[in-house]
């Protein structure tokens, strides 16, 4: 599994124990929904709903709906409401909390462990709320260039890879392998196809965003320890005076103290 450590100070104390990022992944059909968020979705683009449901399915494009848990919640986004939280239920699988925001017409396909993070619940907020400030927010959702599986990947990647997306400046290098490639793979062809209202997510870009990458610029990720060795070894690389040098200084100091 990926994980990676949260971007803490050099001062700060890690938490002790790892907590898993598991995507829940939902089957879905087009056609035939009747919830508020399913409508507000059709309203968006009622030929994007028939191109993905009458061009792309019998090609064999999945459509599906996934949501995120982490730390004894469940998230997900979604048209409208945006990102919202619920309980996640103790040994994965749903109840009636986790299904409030899964689309009726949604049926569970499985569970992916994607990784690890040490991340703190007041920290997992912090991300949430960056999402919630930039992006993801209600009236930005759309099916194909910003969706629920959009908003699961960027998420995981923000909670998996904080160390990366801090430190390595090139986008092509990072990736969060455990995420299924085909889960979003419906969307992305739509966007391909032209559909393309200028809100297409960039999951990387966003992820740092979410992981707070911009706050933590020029932040140590060593331990304290290892910051106290370096400082040290940079004292010791100090070059000392030859005895001509400190003469001359003492005769520089001498004089301006006569004048």
């Amino acid at each position: 599994l990926t994980y990676a450590y949260p971007l803490f100070s050099s001062q700060a104390k890690r938490p002790t124990m790892m907590d898993n990022v598991i995507l829940n992944v939902y089957d879905l059909v087009p056609e035939g929904n009747s919830n508020q968020q399913s409508q507000q979705q059709q309203q968006q683009s009622p030929a994007l709903i028939g191109f993905f449901s009458n061009v792309l399915k019998p090609l064999g494009f999945g459509a599906y709906h996934t949501s995120i848990d982490v730390g004894g919640f469940r998230y997900t986004y979604g048209a409208g409401g945006g990102i919202t939280r619920t309980s996640s239920p103790e040994g994965g699988g749903d109840n009636a909390e986790s299904l409030r925001f899964v689309p009726p017409n949604g049926t569970y396909r499985e569970s992916v462990t994607l990784g690890q993070t040490w991340l703190e619940r007041g920290e997992i907020n912090s991300i949430i709320q960056r999402m919630r400030d930039g992006k993801f927010t209600g009236d930005k959702y759309h099916m194909a260039n910003r969706n629920c599986n959009h908003f699961s990947e960027t998420f995981a990647m923000a909670l998996i890879l904080g160390n990366l997306l801090l430190e390595e400046s090139d986008d092509s290098k990072i990736k969060l392998d455990t995420f299924p490639a085909w889960i979003n793979r419906l969307a992305r062809t739509g966007t391909a196809f032209g559909i393309d209202d200028g809100n297409v997510c960039n999951v990387v870009a966003e992820a740092r965003l979410a992981a707070g990458c911009k706050e933590k610029v020029g932040w140590s990720l060593n331990s304290s320890s290892d910051v106290q060795k370096s400082s040290n070894a940079s004292k010791s690389q100090k070059k000392e005076l030859t005895e001509s040098q400190k003469a001359a200084l003492a005769k520089l100091k001498k004089g301006s103290s006569r004048k």
